[in-house]
């Protein structure tokens, strides 16, 4: 598998629900571990250290908040809370667009790194929203800070998916998109 198509994979695990008993079977830690594992793959120059270690705490943040209630509970004490508990993600998210912007750019991937960006804004847009609702008392936003997060969490998979298959994002020679190289086969 592809660096992002494991990546990707991870997300739509994280993204989706398929609750049985109050668990969730599709289990956030499990979606996280697959995404640390793309992000082991990942080519050079690509910072897969500050990556590991900021999917790291994603995963450990995601482990307690898989206990059924455990989410609810937090959000029922103060909302503010259960955004905090999902800044990690958004953190790791902001990094790895960042990342993978820089290394399309480096690639002469003018489209890519451009959508890249843009994912990278976006991810900065749904983590500063919640800060204007719970902080700022602009409840209107409420409902914006919401679809911008599933918004963000959809668009991250067709991208990684998208773009899974080029040299800058790790892809095996054989498995490469685009034309060959001069001199390859």
């Amino acid at each position: 598998m592809k660096p992002l198509q494991a990546i990707a994979m991870g997300y739509v695990i994280i993204a989706l629900f398929a609750r049985q008993g109050g668990y969730d079977l599709l289990a956030d830690p499990l979606g996280w571990a697959l995404v640390l594992l793309g992000v082991r793959r990942l080519p050079d120059p690509i910072d897969r250290a500050g990556l590991t270690y900021v999917g790291a705490l994603a995963l450990l943040v995601s482990i307690p908040l898989w206990v059924p209630d455990v989410l609810e509970a937090i959000a029922r004490e103060d909302a503010s809370l259960a955004w905090a508990a999902n800044l990690p993600a958004l953190a790791f998210a902001a990094l790895l667009f960042r990342q993978l912007s820089q290394a399309a750019q480096g690639a002469g991937a003018v489209t890519a790194q451009m959508v890249l960006q843009g994912l990278f804004t976006l991810t900065l847009v749904v983590a500063l929203l919640p800060a204007l609702v719970f902080g700022g008392g602009l409840t209107v936003l409420e409902d914006l800070a919401v679809g911008t997060e599933q918004l963000l969490n959809l668009a991250a998979v067709v991208v990684l998916f998208t773009y899974s298959g080029h040299r800058w994002a790790g892809a095996p020679e054989s498995d490469v998109v685009g034309p060959p190289r001069p001199g390859s086969k």
